[in-house]
Parts: structure tokens; C-alpha cells; sequence
């Protein structure tokens, strides 16, 4: 008994300090490893990375660091890295090579190792760190040469992130159509708009030590397909070879949510520039029920939306009404008698005389053109002030005849129209004062008298002022239209405008009187030359 527990303790003591002599090992080895090379370029401190590292697609290099950990009576855990021949020491088991291997076969070949050595116990082998190295840039970009990458980085890093904020915008480099050459002489084509439309890294492959990337200029004006319509992401992108239609409205982002998938249509154009139209139905692709369309350079994808009979028009009703607001209206359909009964109906206050129904036929990306369009009529100057102020009025804010007192006292549905998307309902208040303005000794409200004309309201703002112009004008309320006094009847709510007699030099009279005086000359001399 003395004998087995001494020899348990001799073997427990060489065991402890095997263990440390193998950390000991694994402290002299990364201490040797030699520091990166410091560069003008910046080398990535801490590890990018877009997910955990795919045992399947990641390619061990020199350079990365693995963790090892034994768990045997005494366990065991340290780090190795691949040295520069590709290769990693494990102390107590061998040297393995496996650089170039992906790290699915590294691990079954490292932990296979180990287990020759260490039969029981459990071992794992990880990747605890990622190696960096160079790549090469070279193409139609600004800048080719040299950049520093981590081993979990793809091509969409090197391309893209060589342009400054104002190149992501508009740019010249090339998404598609991306050339990789690996060191053994293999190449792989890279799609980073495809590899952003469907996530498939296949199209955005990892990089490897020496890769050169060579990214070609982007033509898209002669190498193009354009998608239109129910997509949501509509215009021209680079052609590859390979295009189909279901991976093309991947790149355009996929479909809106009122896009009518059975209806798609191709079209191109022959060698004599005729046009063919494909109709597709998407639905019938996705089954498996039709194969997909393969696409050719200068194809035009057009997406139908699904037709919607009901459209978001509304329109506004302010002023005398009980429920002032936006309203729902169906096109074609919606009265405006309907939506005053919607809106509670007209208050006691209202003034149905001076109530307006304002349309905006010109939306306001297009009334710079509208009035450009509206200066062709070859105007004289006398008329073009006057006829552009009207057109501003048109253009901004159009009225429809509408009758509201027929309509709404009356109950005449023959004077009911239809609203449109946009319409403005304005139910006026009664005023019941005529507002007297200009040259008068006291501007302001005259309280209403029916049946009165201009000199009534001027006598009660104090009559005229010496500056009075005699031309006195009756502005309408409702539709603001100046006429003369006699043209007219005064009503509630009306203006009377009174203009002054402007000031003028005694230089302008005589400069007048010379003219009048030059031409009754004139003619005085023609009369005598006559009469000889």
C-alpha cells in the first residue's frame, strides 16, 4: 500500500512539472513570434468580422493562432501559431501542416493527432485569432496597391471601402464582374450586388493570402439591364454573364408589396433594333411550374403593380362647418354636398355667398414650367403683368364655379359637383361689414345696408381725402375680382378701394404740355400746307 501511494505522488509530481515545462514552451514560442511589420498603411487591431467563421469556407494561413485545450488529470491550455511554413508545434504530439486546408479538415486532422497521444480526456482545437495579410487592388480605382485585410474579410471590404462618402454615392467602380486571383494560379468571379441583394457569400468569397483583385470599369451605359416598376429598388445595373430574371429583381431589392408577380415582361431588342416583349409570371418561376428566363445585355424589366381601383385622395374642409378637417373622398363618385353633411354641416355663422371651392390642377414639382409654358402667347407688355399675375393665381390656387347658396339652402343637386384628390373646401363667415380702404378719412369696416351703393360706405368712413383718385374700385369677396361700381352690387363682405392720385414734378406736367403742344404744332402746319 505504501508502495502504490508513493508511486502515485512520483507520478503526480512528474506530471505537474511536465505541465509547466509545457506552458513554459508555449510562453518561449509566442515570444518569438515576429511583431507585423509596421507599414504606412494602418493594420486592424481588433477582429471585422459579419458572423461566427464557417469551419467549411475559412482557409488556414500562416499567421493564425490557435487555442489547444486537453483535458486530461492535468489540463492543459495554451496557444500555437501557424508558423510561416504552414505548419503549427504541438508540444508532446508533432508538427502538423495545415496551411491551405479549411478549418473543418484542420480540426479533424490536429484533434486526430492528439488523440494518438492522449488516449482519454476530451480535446478541442479552436481558432482564437485570425491572421492578417495582403492583398493586392488593382483596376478602375484611384488608388491601386497593397492593403492589409484579416483572414474573415471579403472582397466587398477591399473594393468598397477604398471610396470616400462622396464616391459611395455616384462611383465608377465596377460591383460586378470583380476578378480574384488566388496564389495557385485559380480565379473566382465575385458579385458584390448580388451578394447584397441575396446574402450569398458565395458571390462575396472570404480573402486569401496574396489575392490579387482586379476590379474592371463599370460600363453600364453599354453593359446594362434596367428594371422598372413594382420594385424597390428601380434603374440600370451592370450585366453578367448568367443574369436571370429571378436574380435580377434580387439585385432590384425584390418586389413591392403591390407588384402583380404574374405579370412581368421582357424587353429586347433584336439585331434590327425591333423590339420582342417576354411576359412572365413569377409565381409559376418560384413553383417550379416554368424555368427561369435567362437574361441578355440591354434587357428592360418592366413589373406590374396589381390595378387598385381605390386610391388615397382626401381633401380639406375649413371654416363654417361644425367638424372641420381632411376627409376621404372616392374619385368620381363624392359630392361636395356629401362631404359638407360629413362635416356636421354648415354653423349659423356661415356666409354661403362668399364660400369657395379652390382646386390645384399644377402640383408644385411642375409650376416652374407651367408658367415658362404660359409665356408662349406672345402678350403685349401692356397685357403680360397683368395676365402673369392671373396665371400665378391659376397656377397656385384655382377656383371651381360652384353655387353653395343653390346647393346647401336650396337643396338644387343640379348644383353639386364632384371633388377631386387635393381639393380645398372653404365655408366663409358672415362678415356683415363692407371694409373701406385707400384714401379715406377713416379706413375700416362699415357695417353692412343692403341695397347701398359706394358714396353710402365712403361718407361713413368720412368721405375722401384731398389725394383721391376719382377710378374707385369695388373688390368682391368671393372671388376678389376688382370692378367698377357701377358693374356691380355691393355685398357683405365686399372692399371698397379708393386709390390716390400719385405725386408728379412740375417736370413731368411740362414735359406733357411740350408734347401736346409739339403735336397740336404739327398739326397746325399740316392744316396751313394743306389749305396753300
Amino acid at each position: 500500500m505504501k508502495t502504490l501511494t508513493v508511486f502515485l505522488l512520483i507520478f503526480l509530481l512528474s506530471f505537474s512539472a511536465f505541465g509547466q515545462q509545457l506552458r513554459k514552451q508555449d510562453d518561449d514560442q509566442r515570444s518569438t513570434i515576429p511583431s507585423r511589420p509596421q507599414q504606412a498603411m494602418a493594420v486592424p487591431v481588433s477582429v471585422v468580422m459579419d458572423g461566427p467563421v464557417d469551419a467549411k469556407e475559412y482557409i488556414v494561413g500562416p499567421g493564425d493562432i490557435f487555442a489547444i485545450s486537453i483535458w486530461s488529470a492535468v489540463p492543459l491550455n495554451f496557444q500555437v501559431p501557424v508558423t510561416p511554413e504552414g505548419t503549427i508545434v504541438i508540444p508532446t504530439v508533432n508538427e502538423i501542416v495545415i496551411s491551405g486546408m479549411k478549418l473543418e479538415e484542420a480540426k479533424k486532422l490536429v484533434l486526430a493527432e492528439i488523440r494518438k497521444k492522449y488516449l482519454s480526456g476530451n480535446a478541442s482545437f479552436t481558432l482564437y485569432s485570425p491572421r492578417t495579410f495582403v492583398v493586392t487592388l488593382k483596376g478602375a480605382v484611384k488608388q491601386e496597391g497593397k492593403q492589409f485585410v484579416q483572414a474573415t474579410q471579403r472582397v466587398d471590404v477591399v473594393v468598397n471601402n477604398r471610396l470616400d462618402e462622396r464616391d459611395r454615392v455616384d462611383t465608377l467602380i465596377a460591383q460586378r464582374n470583380i476578378i480574384v486571383e488566388h496564389k495557385d494560379g485559380t480565379r473566382q468571379v465575385a458579385d458584390i450586388e448580388k451578394y447584397y441583394a441575396t446574402r450569398d457569400r458565395t458571390y462575396n468569397p472570404l480573402l486569401q493570402d496574396g489575392d490579387v483583385i482586379i476590379v474592371p470599369q463599370r460600363t453600364i451605359k453599354r453593359n446594362f439591364i434596367a428594371v422598372y416598376g413594382a420594385v424597390n429598388k428601380e434603374g440600370s445595373y451592370e450585366f453578367a454573364e448568367g443574369d436571370s430574371l429571378l436574380g435580377m429583381l434580387a439585385i432590384a431589392r425584390g418586389l413591392t408589396k403591390i407588384a402583380d408577380s404574374s405579370k412581368v415582361m421582357i424587353t429586347r431588342y433584336d439585331d434590327n433594333s425591333r423590339p420582342q416583349h417576354i411576359m412572365a409570371d413569377l409565381r409559376s418561376i418560384k413553383t417550379g411550374s416554368s424555368m427561369d428566363i435567362p437574361l441578355q445585355r440591354g434587357d428592360r424589366i418592366i413589373v406590374y403593380e396589381e390595378y387598385i381601383y381605390q386610391r388615397a385622395a382626401s381633401i380639406t374642409v375649413s371654416g363654417e362647418v361644425k367638424y372641420p378637417g381632411t376627409y376621404p373622398i372616392t374619385k368620381d363618385s363624392t359630392t361636395l354636398s356629401s362631404i359638407i353633411l360629413l362635416a356636421g354641416g354648415i354653423t349659423p355663422q356661415a356666409s354661403l355667398k362668399n364660400s369657395q371651392l379652390y382646386r390645384r390642377s399644377v402640383n408644385a414639382e411642375e409650376i416652374a414650367i407651367e408658367r415658362l409654358e404660359s409665356g408662349r402667347g406672345g402678350i403685349t407688355p401692356d397685357d403680360s403683368a397683368y395676365y402673369y399675375l392671373e396665371t400665378d393665381i391659376r397656377i397656385n390656387r384655382e377656383l371651381v364655379v360652384t353655387d353653395f347658396p343653390e346647393l346647401l339652402e336650396k337643396k338644387n343637386i343640379g348644383k353639386d359637383v364632384f371633388l377631386r384628390d387635393g381639393d380645398e373646401v372653404h365655408i366663409a363667415s358672415r362678415k356683415k361689414t363692407v371694409y373701406v380702404f385707400g384714401q379715406v378719412v377713416n379706413p375700416g369696416h362699415v357695417l353692412y345696408a343692403s341695397g347701398k351703393g359706394v358714396d353710402y360706405y365712403i361718407n361713413a368712413s368720412g368721405g375722401v381725402t384731398n389725394d383721391a383718385r376719382s377710378d374707385i374700385k369695388v373688390i368682391k369677396a368671393a372671388t376678389r375680382q376688382w370692378l367698377d361700381p357701377e358693374d356691380t352690387v355691393i355685398e357683405e363682405g365686399d372692399y371698397v378701394w379708393v386709390p390716390k392720385e400719385p405725386y408728379r414734378p412740375v417736370s413731368y406736367y411740362l414735359t406733357v404740355y411740350s408734347q401736346v403742344f409739339g403735336i397740336v404744332a404739327t398739326v397746325v402746319s399740316l392744316i396751313i400746307l394743306v389749305a396753300r
